[in-house]
């Protein structure tokens, strides 16, 4: 019996799209760090960004070499914190925050639910169901979109990968989960938009699961798990 419905968030209960290679971004960001003594030019901002993050992967890579380097979800706070720090600013994670904020504001086209959304979860709940969030994504910026749309009441836990620093398909994450809220893989489904993070992360963790393709979704694999079936519509869970 399924006791447990877990979520990924982006692509299945959110429709959102984001663009970080836009030359505005960069621009207004800099003016931002420039405002707080921390001086870049648009290029070199970007070019430190990058390097930051990928600075903290590669670290954790060498401290952790049993799991996947493509695996391990870095810390967007660290980003920005390393980014003041150095132009010799000590910010404090007040300014920090915002400042990861700023940035996904800029960057974002849209964000929205999808239909149902907020029915299918509530109706769960009212059947007595657990409902949980397993998400690929920061912190930093899913806990407030998450609070903007409604959905944060909604859910008897959360994992997200930039509070585990490994992201789906690791079997790590959700282990975690599974621990965390002491949940029994058999009893648990999992619900996502990909195909290999999603689904055939949750097949290996002991899940059963339903796959959704939707617009953000990453190209369907050619085959999925024997006990995940496919939905076009997240009514289908009800």
């Amino acid at each position: 019996m399924i006791r447990n419905y877990i979520f990924d968030l982006y692509g299945t209960l959110v429709d959102i799209r984001t663009d970080e290679a836009m030359a505005s971004l960069w621009k207004r960001m800099a003016l931002l760090l420039s405002l707080q003594g921390a001086d870049y030019s648009s290029k070199g901002l970007r070019i430190a960004y990058i390097s930051a993050i990928n600075e903290q992967i590669e670290r954790r890579a060498e401290e952790h070499p049993a799991i996947q380097k493509d695996h391990i979800e870095p810390e967007i706070l660290y980003a920005f914190q390393s980014l003041y720090t150095q132009k010799g600013i000590m910010p404090s994670m007040d300014t920090v925050k915002d400042t990861a904020l700023f940035f996904r504001t800029l960057s974002m086209r849209h964000i929205r639910l999808f239909p149902h959304a907020v029915t299918v979860l509530r109706m769960l709940r009212t059947r007595g169901k657990g409902v949980y969030l397993l998400s690929n994504a920061q912190a930093a910026f899913t806990m407030p979109e998450l609070e903007k749309l409604g959905l944060l009441p909604l859910f008897d836990g959360i994992v997200l990968s930039s509070d585990v620093g490994i992201k789906k398909p690791d079997s790590a994450i959700f282990q975690q989960l599974l621990s965390q809220y002491r949940l029994c893989p058999e009893e648990c489904l999992m619900i996502g938009n990909d195909g290999v993070a999603d689904i055939w992360g949750a097949a290996a963790a002991g899940m059963g699961s339903r796959y959704i393709h939707t617009k953000q979704s990453p190209d369907r694999p050619d085959l999925l798990p024997e006990n995940c079936k496919e939905i076009r519509s997240l009514q289908e869970l009800l």
